[in-house]
């Protein structure tokens, strides 16, 4: 989407809008003829238009000290050359227009001349078609009467007349003026907008009034805003505002860049304290969740080490009257006895939490060792127990063998 271009006029001393307000900001100037130093000026196609109009217009300022901004606008190019319009505005006829633009908080991007936004407006009216016409344009303003003696669609003449000013006398300067630039050609007509008084000037041609309706000064402004997209069009925008309005715009980047700097930087430092403080937080949200889970895991633990040692003690199976009844069936008889022959001296049960290191110790003496063997193989073999450890058999008085046993219910873990 292109960006809406705000213009506005200064004419009878104030601003006017071409919408329904001033907004601050930057802004197109349109002002009256009366402002501006303007000349038709023909340059070859070799010359700089700029450079040979400046000393024309010079010439014909009210100011001739101060120098001029001249920007010029290529009407016809010949094979001869160009046919250019050259503006200026004095700096010194615009300290009331300055005035105004800071009190509105304007800043000007481009001058241009409000009846050419008129006479753009009402160019439709005006041409009916035929060429090789001359006509002399007469536009009404507040401050001043614009006059255009036109070639067909060139100007030949352009001319600011005042409200004190001879119009006859300045329509007959334009003429000679308009011969001496395009030649001598008959003036067909004269065409008129707003209230202008022709007595006097029916003697030059007819006169055509134009209806430019209620709003002249919309007319205008919406023609210079059509102009302000052509870059053909001149720009009579003195070089002092000009490097106002490029320090306007730094500094509006200016502060947009420290804005957007000092954004980056509170950012930054969020970052570099934020975080810290929120991991800090996190971290001790963190401990204390922890710290509540050991609580818990500890609690469940106890738990479940009480349901254990419950379930053990009531284990009738590893009990010591149980085990002993099991360790007495395994003993070993000899064929053809009913009576074993390994003697059991020493009894010594163990019943702890720790299943590793619970089970039975016993010693005894046995016949043989062929028998102690058996019975060891027995009780590894009965289910009961997880370990056996045989620790003997040695041989004693009598041709016996002693041994030690030591069954646990659950195998002892290796370091």
């Amino acid at each position: 989407m292109a960006e809406t271009i705000q213009v506005v006029a200064f004419e009878g001393g104030e601003l006017r809008p071409l919408g329904s307000e001033i907004v601050p900001g930057e802004a197109v100037l349109a002002l009256p003829l009366s402002r501006l130093v303007v000349k038709m000026v023909r340059v070859s196609e070799e010359e700089d238009a700029v450079a040979a109009a400046s000393g024309i217009l010079a010439a014909i300022s009210p100011f001739p000290d101060e120098p001029l901004t001249v920007s010029c606008e290529t009407v016809r190019e010949t094979e001869k050359g160009r046919v250019v319009l050259a503006a200026a505005l004095p700096e010194g006829a615009a300290d009331d227009i300055a005035s105004a633009l800071d009190a509105a908080k304007i800043n000007v991007t481009r001058v241009d001349i409000l009846s050419l936004g008129e006479l753009r407006g009402l160019w439709p009216q005006l041409s009916d078609g035929r060429t090789g016409v001359r006509r002399l344009v007469l536009l009404k303003g507040v401050d001043c009467l614009s006059l255009f003696v036109l070639d067909d669609d060139q100007p030949s003449a352009v001319r600011a007349i005042t409200s004190e000013g001879d119009l006859r006398r300045e329509v007959m300067l334009s003429l000679l003026e308009a011969e001496d630039f395009g030649g001598t050609k008959p003036l067909s007509e004269i065409v008129t907008a707003g209230d202008v008084d022709v007595s006097g000037l029916e003697s030059f041609a007819s006169v055509r009034r134009l209806e430019t309706g209620e709003d002249r000064i919309a007319l205008a402004l919406k023609g210079v805003e059509e102009r302000t997209g052509e870059q053909s069009s001149l720009d009579a925008l003195p070089e002092s505002w000009r490097e106002v309005l490029e320090e306007t715009r730094f500094k509006a980047k200016l502060k947009k860049f420290l804005a957007i700097s000092g954004g980056i930087w509170a950012l930054v430092m969020l970052v570099l304290f934020g975080v810290p403080f929120v991991f800090g937080l996190l971290t001790d949200r963190q401990k204390s969740l922890c710290k509540e889970h050991s609580r818990q895991y500890k609690s469940v633990l106890a738990m479940k080490e009480k349901v254990n040692l419950v379930r053990k003690y009531s284990d009738h199976a590893r009990g010591a009257l149980e085990t002993m009844k099991m360790v007495s069936d395994l003993l070993p008889l000899p064929e053809g006895s009913d009576s074993s022959c390994i003697e059991l001296s020493s009894w010594n049960f163990k019943r702890k939490e720790d299943d590793r290191t619970s089970g039975v110790r016993f010693s005894g003496e046995a016949d043989s060792t062929a028998l102690v063997y058996q019975f060891k193989d027995a009780l590894a073999d009965c289910g009961l127990f997880e370990q056996v450890d045989l620790q003997g058999p040695s041989a004693v008085k009598g041709g016996r063998q002693r041994f030690d046993m030591d069954c646990r219910f659950e195998k002892e873990e290796q370091e």
